[in-house]
């Protein structure tokens, strides 16, 4: 390599960083380098090579296996933003480079450096958490108008249906629409396992009960409105055996659970609107292990043979009939509960943590009564009274004889959520 007549070396050098030679060197230096031809065609190639390699490769690897690639859909799709935004996705599902590296990758970094990714926190000793539910919990206030406007700009920015940030319009209403058919509504916002279990996530001591700086003025608006909520916070204050939630998932134990179906039995009891139970009870419990390593495990997206994080044993309740049968919903009941993933948890197989012995399940045990359900996993501000709205439209009257209906949800969803109103018909069938 030749020395350029500018190169550095041609201006003496008598001083630190703060001489003013210094950075005439350096502007020198950065004109004037030479580099050797093989240098450059090698470095050329490499990079060539590095960015047409990897697609190749993929599209060698999809025809092989007989895959459609994400590519070839996106010609078939308006060219929206909604659907690039989709294809960047499908792409990155796609992608045969990323399953490979990414898991071991993660495996790295977590087990060397407790870095978890934007899903997943890694806690202390073996505790992980998810991310929306510690922004939320430490976050500015959902209630603050700025806060709600930038959460639906941005949104849009990214291309996707709109939202509605605003909790309390939707909620209240949702009262009002069930008022009309007389029936009370109860809401019953889950907390955040940061909420609850702080101290293997802070390291500065035992765990304090905490909430988003809003939820009491949050409390405080409904209230005024009269809707009742339930105050599962004060159910976890009580709670004395072991921690309210798993290590290593985002839900509640089945103890803690168990306690807050209790609890919240004598309060739906003590707002006098059920009717006397015509027959007693015939629902039991039996014991049931199960052991999962949980789902901010699965968020890690560990390679499937990791050994960093072990199945979590348990014991679950499984609530089951006079006929040994497991627990079902009753349509005919009184009771309605809309839930997301904390009334799933225990009940839904996919899950992995059971059967029937989940929160509708241990409130039908502890009321002494059938409860009907609509459950669905994730986007518990909307999903389940979407569904309650689309089933009523089809003909399919769920609100029949009921009294009391029950709205569970994470209380992230108060700032993730999309708290979209529903043009409520909730007028009662005509008789045939």
């Amino acid at each position: 390599m030749q020395t350029s007549p500018l190169a550095p070396s041609s201006l003496p050098y008598t001083g630190g960083p703060t001489d003013p030679s210094h950075d005439e060197l350096l502007r020198r230096g950065v004109i004037a380098t030479d580099i050797h031809r093989a240098v450059a065609w090698l470095l050329t190639v490499l990079f060539c090579t590095s960015i047409a390699g990897l697609p190749l490769a993929q599209a060698f690897l999809e025809h092989r296996a007989e895959e459609e690639s994400p590519l070839l859909d996106l010609f078939r799709r308006k060219p929206t933003a909604a659907n690039l935004h989709q294809f960047e996705k499908d792409l990155e599902g796609a992608s045969y480079a990323k399953s490979f590296v990414q898991p071991r990758m993660q495996e790295l970094l977590t087990r060397f450096g407790r870095v978890g990714n934007k899903r997943a926190l890694i806690g202390r000793d073996g505790w992980l958490y998810y991310a929306p539910g510690v922004q939320h919990v430490g976050g500015p206030g959902f209630l603050e108008s700025a806060v709600q406007r930038s959460r639906e700009k941005d949104v849009l920015d990214a291309g996707e249906e709109p939202i509605v940030a605003d909790p309390v319009p939707a909620i209240l209403a949702f009262r009002a629409a069930l008022a009309q058919r007389g029936i009370r509504l109860l809401l019953l916002p889950m907390p955040d396992k940061s909420a609850l279990v702080s101290a293997p996530l802070h390291g500065r001591g035992p765990s304090v009960p905490s909430q988003n700086p809003d939820f009491p003025r949050f409390l405080q608006v409904l209230r005024s409105h009269g809707v009742a909520v339930f105050d599962a916070w004060s159910v976890a204050a009580a709670h004395r055996d072991g921690p309210p939630f798993l290590r290593q998932d985002t839900h509640w134990t089945p103890a803690f659970m168990e306690s807050v179906a209790r609890a919240l039995a004598g309060y739906v009891s003590g707002l006098d609107v059920l009717s006397a139970a015509a027959t007693p009870s015939a629902f039991h419990a039996v014991e049931t292990p199960i052991a999962r390593v949980g789902d901010i495990v699965d968020m890690l997206k560990l390679p499937d043979a990791q050994t960093l994080f072990q199945p979590q044993s348990l014991v679950v309740h499984q609530v089951r009939d006079a006929q040994d049968n497991p627990w079902e919903p009753d349509a005919g009941a009184e009771v309605l509960l809309l839930g997301d993933s904390f009334s799933n948890i225990y009940s839904l197989e996919g899950m992995g943590w059971g059967l029937a012995a989940g929160l509708a399940p241990q409130l039908s045990l502890a009321l002494g009564r059938p409860v009907d359900a609509i459950l669905q996993n994730d986007s518990g501000a909307f999903a389940t009274r979407q569904t309650l709205a689309r089933e009523l439209a089809a003909g399919e009257d769920r609100l029949h004889g009921k009294r009391v209906l029950i709205w569970e949800f994470a209380s992230r969803e108060l700032s993730v959520g999309d708290w979209k109103t529903i043009a409520w018909n909730l007028a009662e069938p005509e008789a045939k």
